[in-house]
Parts: C-alpha cells; structure tokens; sequence
C-alpha cells in the first residue's frame, strides 16, 4: 500500500477563511494542502462570467449555485431563454451580494498587509445611504457626517455619533458584554429613539453589518469590536475613506490573488476534491480522505483545518469525537440568508450619484406579510462603481434582502419578495421596470454563516482550535471571528493562523 503524501497542515475548503489560514501557515514555511471540492476558490464568495453560464448551461449553473446554499427561484424571462439568447454575456455574476467592507480597509487588508500585499487586485469604492420617507441620508464615511442627521441630533440632543465612536475608548471586558446586547436596547438607553429618522438610519446600517433585520437581535458588541480593531487603526493611517466597494471584475478576483500569493509561498491546492472525511486516532487528527480528480486518496496531517459551516461539522468527522451537548449546540447554531436578485439593465433611471451609491431601505415588504421582521433592502447598481462586471451601454443590478434560514427556504415568502421588489423601485425611480432586460431571483439560504445575534455574536461562535480533538481548527464564518461577511472569515482565518503557530498576527 502507497504511503499517504505528508503535509505539515491540510484545510478543508478554499473559501476565503480557508486561504487566509493556509496562505499564513505557507508564509511561515508550512508544507501546507489545501482541497476544495468545486473547481475554483472563493467558497460563498465565487463569481462567474456571464458567458461561462451561457455555455456551460442551467444544470451546471444550479449545480454551483446548490453547492454554496443557494437556489435559483424565478427569472424573467425563464433561464432557459436567459441562457439561449446568451442575455448574460459580458455580465459577472457573484454568487449572492459581495460588497467589501470599507472597500478592503477592515480586516482584509490586515491580512493583505501580512501576506505581503495582493498584486492585480482592483477595488472600487462606494458610498452608502439609506432612503427614509422619500430622503435619502447619507452615511458617516471618514470625516463626513449627513448634516440633516446633524441638525436633527443638535436639536434634540441626541448623541447619535456615539455609535461611530464610543466602540474606540471601550475596554474588551465591555465589549465581550455588549456582544450580548442588541442594538435596539443600546439605542433605547442612549436616547437614539427620539428621533425615527436616527433611529431607523442607524438600524440600517446595523443591519448592514450584521445582516439581520430585527434590531432586537443586531449584537452591537460585534459591531463595536468591528469598529475598534478593523476600523480603528485606519482611522489613524488615514485608509478608511469608504463605507463599502467591491472587488473589481468580480469578488472571485480577491480569492485568486490569494491563491496566487499561496502557491507562491509553497503551498499546494487541488479543486474538484471534496473531503469525504477527517481522520482521527486516539483523539488526534491524523489526515483526510478525499475523493480527487485521481480517484480516493488519503493525505497525512497532524493539523487539519475545517473551512465548511461548523454546523455541518459531522458530515466529514465522526459525532462520537466529540461531547453530545457541544455536538447539539453546534448543529443548533443558525445562519442568516438572503434574496439576492441580479438585473441587467439597459439605462439607469436614478441620478447617477445614487447609482454609484449602496442605498439601503428598512421595510420593502413588512413583517405582517409573514416575516419574522420588517425585511431590508440594501441595493447597488453594481457596474456603475465597477464597469467591467457589465457590457458596455448595460448596467448590473445587485442587492440583497436579507432573510432568516427558514423564510429564504420558504418559496411562499421568497415569492412576495419577488413580485414586490420591481414595484418598491418603480415607486423610487418611475422608468425602473421597463429598464429591466433581465432577472434572477437568487436565495442563498446561507448568506451569513452564523446570524452575529446576540446570542450567537464572536467569541460565542466556535473556538478556532477544537477542545475536544487534537490538531482540528475551524475557520470561515461560523468560527470565532469578527465583522462583516468576508472580513468575519478572514478574522477567523488569521486567529486559527496564530494558534496554529502560537504567534500573534494581531487579530485575537
């Protein structure tokens, strides 16, 4: 029998949590394997180009989508015709809404900044607003602050600016007991509810970094941790400029980079290799079986890293490892999930400052439709901040609605989602439907991998290094890390980075 290949540590899974912990064990001279089951990178953070779809067909397309918790739930016109009139070529489609925090200035470039830099990695950034009431208020971005938000606070002497700032004077023993109060009871105590207008400004950018819609379950301790460690140092580099942006040519383009810089350090990644399971002796981590493009193979390891949703832990390692009560809070841990529509549009009928913008909405639909919440919207005509995700003379619509697991599962509530949506727009910007050429109704049922509720928020998540076996970590979302999507997996990779190594790359 073949000797299994050694490796000094093997992840499981290249989404972006996975190549954050991967890329620091390689630049730290690890022999280091990474296997990933579809045939690119990125996880829940993939993208693909218009004509890719169109060629390779809708099974292919609902495949990927599936892989990444996500369905297809309508389109107009039929997919069939999208795809056989090739409607999406020139288009780059992600999987789900990928706006980057800050446009890369949190945490993301804390890891870029470790690794080296990300060569031929553009970002484009946005500025961000919600409309209330037919106003739109601009959010807080650097130095600049709404003045309507301003004199509204002036007047009523509410100190709406402290929720920008008091997270940067606060000690972590009260920011680890904010993660446990939600932003509703800390707006309360502040005073913020005075004024609807503050109120619902602030809820919408709580919910835009927490992608929960109730603002009774919004944990402000993540938020506040978010703010003092990725945003707080910018602040003084003089970085921190926007409040969102993207990934120019597709968010898939970040994770690539990364790869690169990977294989540059030494590293080793095979796609087309799921993980069938991770094996243990003696309750200690000893490799993985997979199932590669070479037929099943097994790959020797002291250190193995899991990159897949921790509630889905038990799907590649044995339950009876571990305790039956940590096994069932594990499984219980619940994620937050959203509609994601694209539109290709021929015109933009909004001006085009506020096509260049991410406008976020508190209620397109309410919660008397059958939601758990008011459900929010927060939208981008993505191609105007980055035109070469669309052809030219068209424009690519992106958004997000966010959801819980079970209502993105339910097709009842996703469909009032559906028809409602082309109306909320048409009621901001007469012209809108008729500037449709197409649309996909995306549901990704999974969009965040554990919901950053106060019940669920950062250090309540799962510890990156296993209690109960030796040599297994987790990483990506659903483990201990902080923030926003993409930066909260990366967090969480260059945590697992450091325990695996014992070294502090800053990130705690």
């Amino acid at each position: 029998m073949t000797e299994p290949r050694r490796y000094d540590a093997i992840v499981v899974g290249a989404g972006v949590g996975g190549l954050a912990v991967a890329t620091l064990l390689a630049k730290e001279g690890k022999k280091v394997l990474v296997l990933e089951q579809l045939d690119r990178p990125g996880g829940r953070a993939l993208s693909m180009r218009g004509e890719e779809i169109c060629d390779k067909g809708l099974d292919w397309y609902r495949k990927v989508l599936a892989s990444q918790y996500t369905y297809i739930a309508s389109s107009e016109p039929p997919m069939e015709e999208i795809i056989d009139r090739r409607l999406l070529d020139g288009f780059t489609l992600d999987v789900g809404y990928h706006a980057i925090s800050a446009n890369g200035a949190g945490y993301m470039l804390d890891f870029e900044d470790l690794i080296g830099g990300l060569p031929g990695v553009d970002k484009h950034g946005a500025m961000y607003g919600n409309y209330y009431r037919g106003t739109l208020y601009r959010d807080v971005a650097g130095s600049f602050i709404d003045p309507q938000l301003k004199k509204i606070g002036k007047e009523l002497k509410i100190p709406f600016l402290s929720f920008y700032s008091d997270a940067y004077t606060l000690p972590e023993e009260e920011i680890d007991r904010l993660e446990k109060v939600s932003f509703q009871q800390w707006a309360e105590a502040k005073g913020i509810t005075k004024s609807d207008v503050i109120f619902n400004h602030l809820h919408s950018v709580s919910t835009l970094f927490s992608t929960i819609n109730d603002p009774k379950d919004i944990s402000i301790g993540d938020i506040f941790r978010y703010f003092k460690h990725a945003f707080g140092p910018k602040l003084n580099r003089g970085v921190l400029g926007w409040v969102g942006g993207f990934v120019g040519r597709g968010t898939m383009e970040w994770s690539l980079a990364v790869v690169r810089r990977f294989r540059e350090f030494g590293g080793e990644i095979r796609f087309e290799s799921p993980v069938k399971e991770i094996l243990v002796e003696d309750g200690r981590v000893v490799g993985v079986r997979a199932q590669t493009t070479a037929g099943e193979e097994v790959f020797a390891a002291p250190c193995v890293v899991s990159n897949i949703p921790a509630q889905h832990t038990f799907r590649v390692i044995d339950r009876r490892h571990f305790p039956e009560q940590w096994a069932k809070k594990t499984e219980s841990l619940y994620g937050y999930g959203s509609y994601v529509p694209y539109m290709g549009l021929n015109r933009l009928v909004m001006p085009e400052e506020e096509a260049k913008m991410g406008i976020k909405h508190t209620c397109v639909l309410p919660r008397t439709e059958g939601f758990d919440y008011d459900v929010y919207i927060c939208w981008n005509i993505q191609s105007a901040v980055d035109p070469s995700v669309a052809p030219a003379g068209k424009y690519l619509y992106t958004a997000y609605l966010p959801l819980t697991e079970k209502e993105a599962l339910n097709r009842d509530l996703v469909g009032k989602l559906i028809k409602r949506l082309p109306e909320f727009m048409e009621e901001i910007y007469p012209g809108f439907r008729e500037s449709i050429d197409w649309k996909i109704d995306l549901v990704c049922w999974k969009l965040e991998g554990v919901a950053k509720s106060i019940s669920q928020a950062g250090t309540q998540k799962v510890p990156v290094k296993s209690e109960h076996v030796e040599g297994l970590y987790f990483a990506g979302d659903t483990a201990k890390g902080y923030g926003v999507a993409m930066d909260c997996a990366i967090a969480s990779g260059v945590i697992c980075a450091g325990e695996i190594l014992g070294k502090d790359f800053g990130i705690r």
